[in-house]
């Protein structure tokens, strides 16, 4: 007969624990007494029975974090702080798995609860060596509280349609890694000459793919992912196009080639929904982002980066560059086409809707392709070409006018001439003065300048060579000591 387990927990009721979610993620600029209400709560919790080491590690470090935001401390006691923290942390998530004869380490155990392994050297500096520095420990803790809420708090919270949005994200970001991966390998293989290379695999994780989508999940999850830095976009910026090389490398498209195929016999929207959101992102002044706060709450921690990595020059013109690549393949049947299902109509509405830099490369291309269709489009071009021209032209304005010259006096003026005329009047006599130094032998020079520059300095008149340890009449002195 099984024993049904129990299991003991701080909170009455699921409710209560929802409770404490929503007001632990609440947005820490606008609700910090909504999220000091739940750091009590968790302090009650401690009291009550065995906390969870995750939410009380999760209560630590908003703690942590809001007090630093509000009231400033000293340097070392932030640090200890973060660093106690990260330790406790660590700790406590490998320490229960800690199981078996033979203890393991650290790192394997962290590795096997996904737990990514720098933590598990801060831990190490922390308890060890020196502490690391204060902007090093407040990101690791924004990181840790992001780290509980993906592999804690996801998995213990309702409601449930929150939870499987989430969780279908996550599924959906795993099944492109796999194919990712697969076809690297697939290619790698290839390119070495080995007959054995099976592309079954990268086919298994295509179909393991599109069985978990649908048309909502293609324009949520796929797409978005897709278009990340690491997708279609390489992360390392020697691989994508630049305004010098408008192109992309062999290898990137026969990288995707194969997916976004799938994709676009499986959803036949797919192609023309792809190139849509590609030059919407093209729209520097179109805010193309994840719906973080709906999907991770904790993102209100987070620290916004200086610099979006979708607005770099690199990235827009990639993904320019594959716009380009989708143009030119209709030069062959559309049976062969990357995205089978799409029209040149899609390209070009999307194109003159959102007319810049980027998209006028984009329709050159439709001309080179379709010579006939570039002369229909041809006001068009000539329209974005003058609207191009006109923005660097007012953007040269705005930074010539910006730039203004401070008003200088006639009194300021004067002195400045009297000082110019003094320095030159120095630069003439030190110009006469080495004319006439050059003109005497090299000995007398470094007498005269001897004598300039102490007067007490005076030439032996009966001075002349002799012998290092000599004296002056060329003798060698005794300079044995009398034995006492």
């Amino acid at each position: 007969m099984v024993q049904n387990r129990k299991r003991y927990v701080p909170w009455i009721d699921y409710t209560e624990f929802e409770n404490v979610y929503q007001w632990l993620f609440a947005d820490r600029k606008t609700e910090k007494d909504t999220i000091q209400l739940g750091l009590d709560r968790v302090q009650t919790w401690t009291h009550r029975s065995e906390c969870p080491s995750a939410v009380e590690m999760t209560a630590a470090f908003i703690a942590i974090i809001l007090r630093d935001e509000q009231t400033p401390l000293p340097h070392k006691e932030l640090r200890l702080m973060y660093a106690l923290a990260i330790i406790r942390f660590v700790n406590g998530l490998v320490d229960p798995v800690q199981k078996g004869i033979f203890a393991k380490s650290t790192y394997t155990l962290a590795r096997t609860l996904g737990l990514p392994s720098w933590f598990v050297d801060l831990r190490h500096m922390g308890t060890h060596e020196r502490l690391p520095s204060l902007t090093v420990l407040r990101a690791a803790a924004i990181q840790a509280v992001g780290w509980l809420h993906e592999n804690y708090w996801i998995h213990n919270i309702k409601p449930e349609h929150e939870k499987n949005t989430y969780l279908q994200n996550v599924e959906i970001k795993g099944k492109l890694n796999v194919y990712k991966e697969c076809r690297k390998t697939f290619l790698k293989e290839k390119l070495g000459g080995d007959p054995n290379a099976d592309p079954t695999t990268y086919v298994a994780a295509i179909e393991a793919l599109i069985e978990i989508i649908d048309d909502d999940a293609i324009q949520d999850n796929v797409i978005p992912l897709l278009l990340g830095v690491g997708g279609l976009v390489p992360t390392g910026k020697k691989k994508r196009a630049s305004a010098e090389n408008m192109s992309i490398s062999r290898g990137l498209i026969e990288l995707w080639t194969p997916l976004i195929q799938g994709l676009d016999v499986g959803f036949p929207a797919f192609g023309s929904q792809l190139v849509s959101f590609m030059i919407q992102k093209l729209d520097t002044n179109y805010d193309f982002v994840l719906d973080e706060i709906a999907l991770n709450p904790y993102a209100a921690f987070a620290i916004q980066n200086a610099e979006d990595p979708t607005k770099s020059p690199t990235y827009l013109l990639t993904l320019t560059c594959w716009l380009r690549h989708f143009v030119g393949e209709f030069k062959i049947p559309h049976q062969k086409r990357t995205l089978s299902h799409l029209t040149m109509d899609d390209i070009l509405e999307d194109c003159l809707r959102n007319p810049n830099y980027y998209t006028r490369s984009v329709l050159q291309s439709v001309v080179n392709v379709d010579p006939e269709l570039g002369q229909s489009i041809k006001p068009f071009t000539r329209y974005i070409d003058q609207m191009i021209m006109k923005n660097l032209q007012t953007d040269k304005i705005a930074k010539s006018s910006d730039t203004t010259l401070p008003s200088i006096d006639e009194d300021t003026l004067q002195r400045e001439l009297e000082t110019l005329e003094t320095q030159l009047a120095q630069v003439k006599a030190a110009e006469i003065e080495s004319v006439v130094v050059k003109s005497t032998r090299p000995e007398k020079r470094k007498l005269d300048k001897m004598i300039d520059l102490d007067p007490s300095w005076k030439l032996y008149q009966g001075w002349r060579p002799c012998p290092m340890g000599t004296l002056p009449n060329g003798k060698v002195p005794c300079l044995d000591m009398p034995i006492i």
